[in-house]
């Protein structure tokens, strides 16, 4: 599914990612584990296409986003890649419901109902049935973290990337949203790609790569 080849991207000529290459198949769960600076957090921007590498390859079912201009990039994100974000990246102000319903609001190719199918269903799937009415603010963090997590699912995409999805929470409430990531891998069949800097999360998925001063290591 997902091929990227001899990456390589410098900020203001300090080389943060350096020759990285690795592969994620359909249906697989990926953790890239480092410490802060590590080119984690980048790294995954170049996947989404939301950064451009300077060099080397981002294939998505044979797809090269090389080639996609900025709109083309945008179009391919909405349909095939989810976003968890370690600070949630939620609207306070909008009910559990409607932040959901962002991650699929601009999809034109599903119908109302089917949106509001799809928000129900995750509500439940994450743990948070019946209470789609309440507003973000009164949310604990494992909470905002479930909701993040349906917005996520909300369009079947075939790739969720997740960036430190654990960091702001406390390691009781880390397990139950990493039970959560492998209970909803099974059911949806998606793809996920894990960003982390805790070993005890990184050894929860199916493989785990290592990267150090932007490499990955062998």
């Amino acid at each position: 599914m997902l091929q990227v080849t001899q990456i390589q991207k410098s900020f203001f000529d300090k080389e943060v990612i350096h020759n990285v290459g690795f592969e994620i198949g359909q249906k697989e769960t990926v953790s890239i584990m480092g410490k802060s600076g590590s080119g984690k957090s980048t790294l995954l921007s170049i996947v989404a296409g939301l950064i451009r590498p300077d060099s080397g390859e981002i294939l998505f079912d044979g797809q090269s986003l090389n080639e996609l201009d900025e709109e083309e990039l945008a179009s391919f994100r909405l349909h095939n890649i989810g976003f968890i974000f370690q600070d949630f990246k939620l609207i306070p102000s909008l009910t559990i419901h409607d932040n959901i319903l962002l991650g699929i609001y601009p999809r034109n190719d599903i119908a109302d109902d089917e949106k509001e199918r799809r928000i129900v269903q995750l509500s439940e799937e994450v743990g948070l049935a019946g209470r789609l009415d309440e507003s973000i603010d009164t949310l604990s963090g494992g909470e905002k973290q479930r909701v993040a997590i349906a917005r996520s699912l909300a369009g079947h995409p075939p790739l969720v990337l997740a960036d430190e999805p654990t960091g702001n929470l406390d390691s009781k409430t880390a397990e139950e949203i990493m039970a959560l990531f492998s209970q909803l891998h099974d059911k949806h069949q998606t793809s996920f790609l894990i960003v982390t800097h805790d070993r005890d999360i990184a050894s929860q998925t199916q493989h785990t790569l290592t990267m150090k001063d932007g490499e990955l290591q062998s």
